[in-house]
């Protein structure tokens, strides 16, 4: 035999054989006719026999096609044996980073995480939904390596500015007289009960709206205004929410109203947050994709 027939033109001499059609095979491969029967050639050429008797309505076996066509089986068989093994111990090798984020940012976080596939980084980020404190508690403790949080991190841990999202909308049941303003002002709030998050950092835009709410106004601590469970107290009734419209765009609810603020809170200012360790290169990767993300948003 003159030298080792290519596994490609192996893989077409398979699949010309199942079919018994040079142009299904070609079909089947994604290739032009020619470029099937130039394999088919070459792999001839290689053995130094015919592996196919050819008439003008059919392509049948020659006898020594019939002979070698097992072992071609057999070889690509082995092939893929080898390909699954290898990708196998490629992803068992390949550095992995867990980033936990808010479920309000969850269309950011899966775009980043294809980023980081798209462009062949080499590393794999996996994607884990947390509320501020648990992801807080989790980047600290080392069980995902970066998290996105609203501002202000908290003390221990090193965070990269990211983006702004502004608390522009105002959550009410469908049929509360506020649902048919075409706007609403914190101080249109007198004897309502309004949901804010339990955590309120100093800074944050949390004690801002608190301290704008009129005199009368009860609030409470309900969900954070990324769990959707709070629109279900606001459906029955029980109280308002103040939440991003990066949020309420994604909600469809006939029973609740998403009515714009006309003074909203300070906004979120969200970090990339991460222990202050010496950075591992997935992270540093994680870092480079999140700012270009954002230059081309």
């Amino acid at each position: 035999m003159d030298g080792m027939p290519a596994l490609r033109d192996v893989r077409c001499f398979a699949v010309v054989a199942e079919h018994r059609s040079f142009s299904r095979a070609a079909r089947t491969l994604r290739l032009s006719q020619p470029a099937v029967s130039q394999a088919i050639g070459r792999l001839e050429r290689a053995v130094g026999h015919r592996l196919f008797e050819r008439s003008s309505r059919d392509v049948r076996l020659s006898a020594v096609g019939r002979t070698l066509l097992p072992r071609a089986e057999a070889l690509l068989a082995e092939a893929a044996a080898f390909a699954e093994a290898a990708g196998r111990a490629t992803a068992a090798t390949r550095p992995t980073i867990t980033l936990a984020y808010p479920t309000l940012l969850g269309t950011f976080a899966a775009r980043l995480a294809r980023r980081m596939a798209g462009r062949d980084t080499g590393v794999e980020v996996v994607l884990r939904a947390a509320g501020q404190r648990a992801a807080a508690e989790a980047v600290a403790a080392g069980e995902v390596g970066a998290a996105i949080l609203a501002a202000p991190v908290p003390a221990g841990l090193a965070g990269v500015p990211l983006f702004t999202v502004a608390i522009d909308r105002l959550a009410v049941p469908a049929a509360d007289p506020l649902g048919g303003h075409r706007t609403v002002r914190l101080g249109a709030l007198t004897g309502r009960r309004v949901l804010v998050p339990g955590e309120r950092p100093p800074g944050g835009p949390w004690p801002a709206l608190v301290a704008a709410l009129p005199t009368g106004t009860a609030w409470s601590v309900g969900p954070d205004p990324d769990d959707l469970a709070a629109l279900d107290l606001v459906a029955a009734g029980n109280a308002v929410l103040p939440l991003p419209s990066l949020l309420a765009d994604t909600v469809r609810r006939p029973d609740v109203r998403f009515v714009p603020l006309a003074d909203p809170p300070p906004p979120l200012r969200f970090r990339l947050a991460s222990r202050p360790d010496a950075p591992d290169p997935a992270l540093l990767a994680l870092v480079q994709a999140v700012h270009h993300l954002l230059r081309t948003r």
